[in-house]
């Protein structure tokens, strides 16, 4: 059987810093947290806090890495309390449980209008390979390409494939 060979564009430990969830200190939460009249306006579509919450981490996560991402609310406790407390003055109250694939998507979406941004396709897929094709003859370097691609992605405002 014919093994594929794939390029290898960034060391692991690179592929697992850009695609890792921000791990917020206090100023990057006093920065990421920050939300604008726009921002507050989507926020208000949402009914409960817990869905609330979601939404104000994605958005921020999206603000800090362009990017979405799963998580559980235990795992983002410091972020989910930062939140609580700042939007909700609520200081003692715990989130527990998961919000909807549905929510989380028309979330997403909102997300991706508020900062004109589009979702990775499989329809870009045969355009992304042709400018990757492009990049490698200017680019022969796989990580030099790579970083080249994020730029294209960031310009274009597309989030990048998983």
């Amino acid at each position: 059987m014919n093994k594929l060979k794939r390029l290898s564009l960034l060391p692991e430990s690179e592929i697992a810093d850009l695609y890792a969830r921000p791990v917020l200190n206090h100023k990057e939460q006093l920065l990421y947290f920050e939300m604008n009249q726009t921002e507050l306006d989507a926020l208000n579509q949402f009914g409960s806090i817990k869905t609330k919450v979601y939404f104000i981490l994605q958005l921020a996560y999206f603000k800090a890495k362009n990017q979405f991402f799963t998580f559980t609310f235990d795992e983002v406790r410091a972020d989910g309390e930062y939140i609580l407390n700042k939007f909700f003055k609520k200081t003692n109250k715990i989130l527990q449980g998961c919000i909807t694939r549905q929510r989380i998507s028309q979330q997403k979406q909102v997300i991706l209008s508020l900062f004109d941004y589009q979702d990775w396709s499989t329809k870009q897929t045969i355009l992304i390979e042709t400018y990757i094709c492009e990049l490698l003859r200017f680019y022969p370097k796989g990580h030099d390409t790579f970083r080249q691609l994020l730029v294209y992605f960031d310009t274009q405002r597309i989030v990048i494939p998983t």
